[in-house]
């Protein structure tokens, strides 16, 4: 039964959210939650590789990818915390639960998102398993990967430089931010679409679901939904940002009506 690669990605996902839990109880911080969210797809497709009877570069470029894009979220993650401290998102959520936080952290946070962590992943257990070259459509996928990639980056950069110099009520407006309130969230989802875009190719339909969660998570859960919900109560020039750019897709902002 443990040898069954998906139970084996469970259990690694189920490990990593346990020692990020208790990471944030010794650091009073749920915020590394999201240092460790990243190395759950990363060490799945390790199991998902490492299981494959005969990978091809497709595997191991694939891999190459998640994990410097890991690498990079981690990092730019650790270094907020190291400046502002815990994320507003979690000191909201520890303020809301109210006493015995650490505890309802476990199942509420810290094991919610090591489930997600394994079911998001799962299309990489038939991008590992393909022993196919190259096709026209996997370039396309994995430039659409390095678009997305780029954009992340470039917006949280973006985001990081602004937050440094802003007193807590400014709006940033330009870079990528001045054609999509959610720039980073956009680079996010071009890179777990084309991951689906490349299972896909080795008949891995069926793992639409992932993308689709993912998808749903950052539009109405954890992401945009929530940030725009309380974003105008602390920032009071964002209502009229919201209403001439696009919440998700890059586009050239509205024009304002007088």
């Amino acid at each position: 039964m443990l040898s069954n690669p998906f139970i084996q990605a469970a259990l690694w996902c189920a490990l990593v959210s346990l020692l990020a839990w208790a990471i944030s109880l010794a650091k009073h911080d749920a915020s590394v939650a999201d240092v460790f969210w990243p190395w759950m797809s990363v060490g799945s497709a390790a199991i998902y590789l490492l299981s494959a009877l005969s990978p091809s570069p497709i595997a191991w470029v694939t891999l190459a990818g998640i994990t410097v894009a890991a690498l990079r979220l981690s990092v730019m993650v650790i270094s907020r915390i190291a400046l502002g401290g815990e994320d507003r998102r979690y000191t909201e959520i520890r303020s809301s639960w109210g006493r015995g936080f650490g505890l309802k952290s476990l199942p509420g946070i810290f094991m919610l998102q090591g489930a997600m962590g394994f079911v998001t992943a799962v299309p990489l257990a038939v991008v590992m398993a393909r022993p196919d070259a190259f096709g026209f459509v996997d370039v396309l996928m994995m430039g659409l990967w390095l678009v997305g990639f780029v954009i992340q980056t470039a917006a949280d950069r973006q985001l990081a430089k602004f937050t440094r110099a802003d007193d807590g009520t400014g709006v940033l407006r330009t870079g990528l931010w001045r054609y999509s309130r959610h720039p980073n969230y956009f680079g996010e989802l071009c890179m777990a679409w084309s991951v689906f875009g490349l299972a896909l190719v080795g008949d891995g339909g069926w793992t639409l679901f992932a993308p689709l969660l993912l998808t749903w998570s950052i539009l109405s859960f954890t992401g945009v939904t929530r940030m725009e919900r309380e974003m105008p109560s602390r920032r009071p020039e964002y209502a009229g940002y919201a209403s001439v750019t696009s919440a998700l897709f890059p586009w050239p902002p509205r024009c304002q009506k007088s």
